[in-house]
């Protein structure tokens, strides 16, 4: 990487917007979720709503990994283009599935007779589904714009619109349950709809001036032997779609491993409990990955971003410890979430196990942005399946063993099949392959 020396401030000033914009983003299904359970029928509403934002999920898994293809290949009007031109296909492709699902007899095959989900839950997630037809689409173009402006080194406006977004999404919900609308169900889909496309739209336009002065005039990638074309960009995209859709497998596996295991009600009911504080304090360090892409040069800007990542990995682990340590965790449980005194002490017992979850998750999307860096995208992909077909193994041994409960054996599975990842990430990682194009210095830094 050539211009100044990267430093600490600077690096910690690109990841901290992007860590409030995750920080905010996993509070928002919380937000919904309150307001659902002040409308009528709530236990058939925030069922059907977790069921529609499960399925919503899985739908737009292909699209996510928009945001690290953006911060990685964007340097030129005709790589711009080209991923544009890309998201179009991708989005109409997705909200197609979208239709045949949401809108045909497909809907009743799939969630009553295959998934077997109770008839009211289902009728209720049916219109709530529908709402979020264009979900893929505005999450696509959203994260094309964000790398754009992560590549530049404007990731504060990333933050800034997760702020709008969160608003959106409030005053939705807040206006659902002042008019009583019903079933709440469609109300947390419509509210995280808008707030998304509001987003979109305040990323798009905060983005304009950034594609006209510093992309459009430049014509190719200058560091590229050849430009990159259609077939380049799937070779680099599909396996970071895998990863990603491996990714959302991976929750119903462990919820399938959990149901399997000892006292396996309580365990289903705590897993979202324990792994939902831990998540909120890990959820800042996923961003890492798109610094890492953005910043990576020579060896000395990797062994900058490895020192990054691992100091922002044991101060994330730190505040989960305090938070276990101290009444905190106890206080969030039973006075904010109000779970049951069972559910909040077998939380509480597993909480401390999953202490290494954002260490875990800072040296995973390190590794990832290495590969990422030097589009090495199939080694990436290959991680994640290492990741889940531990993760198999593990949930399967722990509930043949029939000695710990579901949600610890989920716990240590989900622990143990990260570290398994990052060991491989590592070893793959190691290899010593030039990048196909090394990444230009930011503005920021030259």
């Amino acid at each position: 990487m050539s211009g100044k020396r990267l430093s600490y401030r600077d690096t910690f000033f690109l990841w901290l917007p992007l860590a409030l914009s995750w920080t905010m983003m996993s509070i928002a299904s919380p937000v919904a979720n309150a307001g659902i359970a002040r409308l009528p029928d709530p236990e058939v509403n925030l069922a059907a709503h977790g069921l529609t934002m499960s399925i919503a999920v899985l739908v737009e898994s292909p699209i996510i990994m928009i945001l690290s293809t953006s911060v990685s290949l964007v340097r030129s009007r005709q790589s711009y283009l080209l991923l544009r031109r890309f998201v179009t296909h991708l989005s109409i492709v997705l909200t197609i599935i979208g239709a045949c699902v949401y809108f045909t007899p497909l809907y009743d095959v799939l969630f009553r007779r295959l998934m077997g989900v109770p008839v009211e839950v289902a009728e209720a997630a049916r219109p709530a589904m529908r709402v979020l037809l264009l979900w893929p689409a505005a999450i696509g173009w959203r994260r094309l714009y964000q790398g754009i402006l992560i590549r530049r080194g404007q990731s504060k406006l990333v933050s800034f619109g997760t702020v709008f977004r969160l608003a959106a999404l409030t005053l939705t919900v807040a206006a659902g349950v002042a008019l009583r609308l019903s079933p709440g169900a469609v109300v947390g889909g419509l509210a995280m709809a808008v707030s998304v496309v509001v987003e979109m739209l305040v990323i798009a336009w905060w983005t304009r001036p950034v594609v006209r002065n510093e992309v459009l005039p430049v014509a190719q990638d200058p560091d590229s032997v050849q430009p990159l074309d259609y077939a380049g960009l799937l070779r680099f995209y599909l396996p970071l779609a895998g990863t990603d859709a491996m990714r959302v497998l991976s929750r119903p596996i462990t919820t399938t491993g959990i149901a399997r295991a000892p006292q396996a009600t309580l365990s289903l009911a705590t897993w979202p409990v324990a792994y939902g504080l831990s998540w909120l304090l890990s959820a800042s360090i996923m961003a890492l990955q798109e610094v890492v892409v953005a910043r990576m040069g020579d060896e000395e800007s990797r062994r900058h971003l490895r020192t990054f990542s691992v100091a922002a990995g044991l101060g994330m682990t730190a505040l989960l410890g305090l938070s276990v340590a101290t009444p905190t965790a106890g206080w969030y449980y039973r006075e904010l979430l109000g779970v049951p005194p069972d559910v909040e002490a077998l939380a509480l017992s597993n909480l401390a196990y999953m202490l290494p979850l954002p260490l875990l998750i800072a040296g995973r999307s390190f590794l990832r942005g290495v590969l990422i860096s030097r589009r090495e995208t199939g080694l990436v992909q290959q991680g994640m399946f290492i990741n889940l077909l531990s993760l198999v193994l593990l949930l399967v041994i722990g509930a043949r063993w029939g000695v710990l409960q579901g949600v610890t054996v989920a716990v240590l599975a989900t622990m143990l099949a990260e570290l398994v990842e990052i060991v491989a990430l590592w070893l793959l990682s190691r290899r010593q392959a030039e990048p196909q194009a090394e990444p230009e210095a930011s503005p920021v830094l030259q």
